[in-house]
């Protein structure tokens, strides 16, 4: 049996992160982890019910300080599960939070005991103009924030520098328009464009 792969797909608001997701998921045969999916209904209600919007996550404490961490937490701990039954996962979330900590990785697969698999970060970028036109178009409620203080969520959020040791990072250019039918994603090639050679870091 091969051994499981993870793939985390980051990338900001409207980058296209999650078509590229579901198309490394349906490639590689893997479970597919949507940070939203997994987690968001209870978020939604949390905030709710302690009297904050429930689609501003960006500008609030509460939500940073008790809920995002329990998010991930939880997002990391299925990834495991999935993992120790010889599944493959594909994990969608933006995980902005954590691109300063060198070792957050190696930190959770102990945590929630990952069987050291090979790691593969996939970065799907756009440009600053092309993001916040697709935002204003797409016209979702919790773009609202990010649009209104495009400066501050652009600088926290749009540049993707994650300092995440043990893994192989790959760079997929996504300016271009989305497909309507997303075709299989290739694990050397982007949506779009080919993208720039593949980075490697050290191993997991």
């Amino acid at each position: 049996m091969t051994a499981p792969q993870v793939f985390i797909v980051i990338g900001p608001a409207g980058s296209g992160k999650t078509t590229t997701a579901q198309q490394t998921a349906k490639e590689h045969g893997a479970a597919y982890l949507d940070k939203d999916r997994v987690s968001g209904r209870f978020v939604e209600f949390a905030l709710t019910a302690a009297g904050h919007d429930p689609t501003d996550r960006e500008s609030n404490d509460f939500y940073r300080d008790n809920l995002l961490p329990l998010e991930y937490e939880t997002l990391m701990d299925v990834a495991g599960i999935n993992l120790r039954l010889g599944r493959s996962v594909v994990l969608d979330a933006p995980f902005g939070a954590y691109f300063r900590e060198p070792d957050y990785l190696r930190r959770v697969a102990e945590e929630f005991q990952w069987p050291s698999p090979k790691i593969t970060v996939i970065r799907v970028r756009v440009p600053r103009d092309v993001l916040r036109t697709r935002l204003a178009l797409r016209g979702l409620d919790r773009d609202q924030w990010k649009l209104a203080h495009w400066d501050e969520y652009w600088a926290s959020y749009g540049s993707l520098d994650c300092t995440w040791s043990g893994v192989t990072v790959l760079d997929l250019n996504n300016e271009k328009s989305l497909p309507v039918q997303p075709e299989p994603l290739q694990a050397t090639r982007s949506v779009d464009p080919p993208p720039p050679p593949l980075t490697a870091r050290e191993g997991f």
